[in-house]
């Protein structure tokens, strides 16, 4: 018996039956979808990586004393930066089973994958989305850590040369200010860089950069706006 009869034999004793052409078809738009839904949701975090950094700022990373990856992973999202990585990969394995995955190699598939979550994510960003995101995230969901809120606990560590808070008084070269804890400091601004865009009057919101020289005692370095990149 040759193989074609083999084959004819099985397909006959299994009562094996074609699938129609919708099932695939419809294979393939659920493989399209996934793929569609993976980049979204990818773009989405990527937009909120990027409100992160606008909001605390890379300039801060020559301050801390720690490494440069250890401080980035301080500034960035953890729970964004795993989802981006999770739905690009997502995205990436969903589109490598469809009809089309054959066209292109996995290389270019996966910059395909990362190029179309960065330029949706940075108009999403753009546009204010990440934004009104993070906020309904802060507001609905007890257990998440908003940006802002990591923002605030970054910018109180005294000990590694970060304070933040309000100004109370502003006396010549010292400066009077209660921080996120409502603890009340001196600060000594004979020599720090004050940004222009800082007020420098009662109940304004900033942030500074310098050293912790006592007891609730602090020598600014330099003196930014709290909400403000710069």
């Amino acid at each position: 018996m040759n193989n074609a009869q083999k084959i004819i034999d099985k397909i006959k004793g299994e009562n094996i039956q074609p699938r129609p052409e919708w099932s695939f078809a419809s294979a393939e738009y659920i493989k399209w979808g996934a793929f569609m839904l993976f980049i979204s949701i990818g773009s989405i975090s990527f937009s909120i990586i990027l409100f992160a950094i606008s909001v605390n700022g890379f300039d801060m990373l020559q301050h801390f004393k720690h490494s440069k990856l250890e401080s980035i992973l301080v500034i960035l999202p953890i729970l964004w930066l795993a989802t981006l990585i999770l739905f690009l990969g997502g995205s990436i394995v969903s589109i490598m089973h469809t009809g089309r995955a054959y066209k292109y190699s996995f290389g270019k598939w996966v910059g395909l994958s990362t190029g179309i979550s960065i330029a949706i994510g940075t108009l999403f960003f753009i546009t204010g989305g990440a934004k009104w995101l993070e906020h309904k995230f802060e507001t609905n969901i007890e257990s998440y850590e908003s940006i802002q809120e990591k923002k605030t606990a970054i910018w109180s560590q005294p000990e590694l040369g970060t304070l933040s808070g309000e100004i109370v008084e502003v006396a010549g070269d010292t400066l009077y200010i209660k921080d996120f804890k409502s603890r009340f400091w001196t600060i000594d601004i004979s020599s720090a860089f004050i940004a222009p865009k800082v007020v420098m009057e009662t109940t304004e919101q900033i942030k500074l950069n310098g050293k912790k020289t006592g007891d609730a005692i602090f020598k600014a370095d330099q003196i930014k706006p709290w909400e403000a990149c710069q």
